[in-house]
């Protein structure tokens, strides 16, 4: 089953604001129904079968046969849950920044007192394995990783398989940003060896916001019983208990639930690396349109991401007048870039719940605002 191709004629483009930003994105509309469903009960016998069955749904997308847990809350999120539980003050992290939210993930590690090693690239670029061995190398005892596995700020995707490996040779822990990669490009959780992946429901999980989900290895898990840090709301231990008997740890967001597992159906009807593939080959479609109609694609193309697309601004216009421009004439929303990028680039989201047609009006809106 695919995601049904919509004409222009019955888009959104005539309901205003159409969301074509690398999140929140467009909300299925199975989710959107799923959400007026009566409540129950949050400690009742109706949530166990419930939770049970989307945590079955969740582990499956995440191609894993550990836990995925679920906490109400943005992505950003599992920056400080993964930290909290897993890495300790004084701990050596090596972190990869490609990109706004790479440079977020180091941040938090310092917050919370990890001897943080940057590996930095030019904005556009990825990290290839050879540069991540070195840091690897020249950090010594490193305690764990912070993957960014698709930079949202600037449509890069690395080499998660890879870098990955490198660090589990070393005995190091993995954890992984997959805020704009879950659900939309492959995430091996268990066959890549990973510990913590992280993401947001309102990107590739077609949902609202408000539901941070990650999946953990028994791994993790271990050094999370052993952590000394002070936690409450995000620990660890205490929702991997509650979650293996169907509950939360705390109150959940019972609304958000239903929605996300309206989504995960969704998904799973439509086939997880059939997902996949629909967001290779968008993302190849906005790539292609914008070189044919003399836009540069911010970036190295063998790092090219599945889910966002980042380009230069043309023609000497700022990022947020030229985003401006594009919603004032066609009532689709892009978003501009970011950090250094914030005024002379702009992005593009094809993640969820879209297909052909709404990229090519966003295309064909772009291309009407470069004619300045």
């Amino acid at each position: 089953m695919t995601i049904p191709v919509r004409t222009l004629s019955d888009t959104r483009l005539s309901q205003g604001r159409w969301l074509r930003i690398p999140g929140p994105t467009v909300v299925h509309p199975d989710s959107v129904r799923a959400q007026t469903c009566d409540l129950f009960p949050h400690r009742g016998k109706q949530i166990t079968p419930f939770m049970l069955g989307l945590y079955e749904k969740l582990r499956t997308i995440h191609r894993t046969n550990q836990r995925v847990l679920v906490w109400p809350g943005s992505g950003s999120a599992g920056w400080e849950a993964g930290i909290l539980n897993l890495i300790s003050p004084g701990d050596t992290v090596v972190t990869t920044v490609v990109g706004a939210f790479g440079e977020r993930f180091a941040q938090v590690g310092e917050i919370f007192g990890a001897d943080v090693r940057r590996l930095k690239v030019e904005w556009g670029q990825g990290i290839t394995p050879e540069m991540f061995e070195r840091a690897l190398d020249e950090a010594g005892d490193v305690k764990a990783v912070f993957i960014t596995h698709n930079e949202t700020s600037t449509g890069v995707t690395n080499p998660l398989r890879d870098l990955a490996a490198l660090a589990r040779a070393r005995g190091a822990l993995v954890l992984v940003d997959a805020v704009s990669s879950a659900a939309a490009m492959p995430l091996e959780f268990d066959e890549w060896d990973l510990d913590w992946a992280f993401s947001g429901v309102q990107k590739s999980w077609m949902c609202p916001p408000g539901l941070m989900v990650a999946a953990v290895s028994d791994r993790a898990l271990e050094v999370a019983k052993a952590n000394p840090n002070p936690r409450f709301y995000f620990d660890l231990v205490t929702m991997a208990n509650a979650a293996a008997t169907g509950g939360t740890g705390t109150t959940g967001a019972l609304s958000l639930f239903y929605a996300l597992d309206a989504a995960t159906d969704a998904m799973l009807a439509e086939g997880i690396e059939e997902v996949w593939a629909r967001h290779d080959r968008l993302g190849a479609h906005v790539r292609e349109g914008l070189a044919g109609i003399g836009i540069q694609v911010l970036g190295d193309p063998a790092f090219a991401s599945s889910s966002v697309t980042a380009f230069l601004t043309p023609n000497g216009q700022s990022a947020e007048a030229f985003q401006d421009r594009v919603s004032d004439e066609s009532g689709i929303a892009i978003a501009t870039g970011q950090g250094p990028l914030a005024q002379s680039a702009n992005r593009i989201g094809h993640m969820g719940w879209v297909e052909q047609p709404e990229l090519d009006a966003t295309l064909e809106a772009v291309g009407r605002a470069m004619r300045v």
